[in-house]
């Protein structure tokens, strides 16, 4: 529950009287977003507290049919979820994990989405708690405005009522209540909904399935992806050459590097995001380096001097950095795979390499 203001002192913090603590530990948070790292940006009011682990919490919110729920919901049916990965402007909050440590500003760990991007949908925002088992979530109705080619917010309590009503009567959901912290701004009318997980949901329900749960076939799709565009691209420019001998080919060869330059890190994008992170960077960085070989080996190359090999290893090496960022939603890791990537493809156009 939230049992009144932390009493922490940190510089550039929001006021101790303005934090609360989710639960009986010592962490508390401030019931707002802001759009920088400071009060001044604040925007939304964190208005829904889910009390469960946060692992937990989030496959309920995204996957939560695909669960072993056994222990905590017997026979009863669980529910399809409506939320998918969202994307959104950043948006931060502050958080305090103890009373000796102070508190940081932290960016949400991942968003999700009802409804359509550039139409009507309820977006949420999470925020995982540094210690405790508690997610803080900011829920909001927004609509796509074509005149300011963004989104506008139609209501804070709309969004808080969608994910009650979403998880309500749910069997791993213990209660539903409402809560009065007292700060009003944001939207927020001083209440926020609490929504407490069933306890044996943080071992039977999600831990332990998450944990042996081994790699599927819908893992082989990002590296069948990559390696089919390093053979893809070569196996077209052969071919135009082949049907236009009176074309120069380095025409095909302008107007197929963009293809090799920005179609991989466009396949992460598209299909790494929310899978499971090492895994996934390396089946991606498994596929590209084997597009490369086979493409190598497709065009008679037996030999390959060190330097062109040490390259191509940094290449895939970015790669596989970037789709880490992408699977984590981690924009730093993100940033470092991709600048590495268009580094390393300078490198090589300027005969660097």
């Amino acid at each position: 529950m939230l049992v009144g203001p932390a009493q922490v002192s940190n510089e550039g913090a929001p006021p101790p009287a303005q934090l609360v603590h989710p639960d009986a530990t010592e962490s508390s948070i401030w019931p707002y977003t802001s759009r920088q790292r400071s009060v001044e940006g604040r925007t939304l009011a964190l208005n829904v507290l889910v009390l469960g682990d946060p692992v937990a919490v989030r496959r309920a919110l995204t996957n939560r049919s695909d669960e072993d729920w056994t222990g905590v919901s017997g026979d009863a049916s669980i529910g399809d979820s409506p939320w998918r990965p969202a994307r959104g402007a950043a948006r931060y909050t502050y958080v305090t994990a103890d009373h000796d440590t102070g508190g940081q500003w932290v960016e949400s760990e991942y968003q999700l989405g009802t409804g359509a991007y550039l139409g009507r949908r309820v977006h949420v925002r999470a925020y995982p708690g540094p210690s405790g088992n508690w997610t803080a979530l900011q829920a909001h109705t927004e609509y796509w405005d074509w005149y300011r080619l963004r989104h506008t917010v139609t209501g804070v309590a709309p969004g808080a009522r969608f994910v009650e009503r979403d998880l309500r009567g749910e069997p791993f959901v213990e209660r539903t209540t409402r809560v009065y912290h007292g700060q009003y701004a944001g939207g927020s009318d001083g209440w926020m909904t609490v929504i407490e997980f069933a306890p044996a949901v943080l071992v039977l329900g999600i831990a332990l399935p998450i944990g042996h749960r081994g790699w599927d076939v819908t893992d082989l799709v990002l590296p069948i992806a990559l390696g089919t565009i390093v053979l893809g691209v070569r196996a077209t420019g052969l071919a135009a050459e082949t049907l236009i001998p009176t074309v120069d080919p380095k025409l095909f060869a302008a107007i197929l590097y963009p293809v090799l330059a920005a179609g991989p890190p466009g396949v992460v994008a598209l299909l790494a995001r929310d899978r499971p992170a090492t895994r996934t960077a390396l089946f991606a960085a498994a596929g590209l380096g084997a597009g490369i070989v086979l493409d190598l080996g497709g065009v008679g190359v037996t030999v390959v001097p060190v330097r062109l090999a040490l390259h191509r290893v940094a290449l895939v090496g970015a790669l596989g950095l970037f789709t880490l960022g992408v699977a984590r939603g981690d924009r730093r890791i993100l940033g470092a795979g991709l600048a590495a990537w268009v580094g390393l493809l300078g490198a090589s156009l300027a005969g660097l390499v």
